[in-house]
């Protein structure tokens, strides 16, 4: 790069000589201020983003739960033709637990 007093000078040229490279420019006109009021933004989104993903996870936990449950009580007493539904419901939720299970493992 060449100083010409204040202003520095850059061929682009010579950044980008291969095909395909690209270049991006950006330009941060940012104050401590307004960096530290950014960063204090982003942390609230970010803990507002994982309490609602807890509470939606609580949420289908408590409600998932509650199906298996009563689903297990029908295939436990309930007649024949309701035992037939429940155990499919069952088979589901637990294959779906398996799979979430499988899943996280492999992160």
């Amino acid at each position: 790069m060449d100083k010409q007093g204040d202003i520095r000078t850059l061929n682009l040229d010579q950044l980008i000589s291969r095909e395909g490279d690209q270049l991006e420019l950006k330009i941060k006109n940012e104050t401590d201020e307004d960096a530290d009021a950014r960063r204090a933004r982003d942390s609230a989104d970010a803990k507002l983003k994982r309490a609602m993903a807890l509470i939606l996870f609580v949420f289908a936990l408590l409600i998932t739960g509650t199906v298996f449950i009563a689903c297990i009580v029908v295939a436990l007493f309930g007649s024949p033709e309701d035992k037939k539904w429940a155990c499919s419901i069952v088979t589901g939720i637990t294959s779906g637990l398996v799979g979430y299970l499988v899943g996280q493992s492999k992160k």
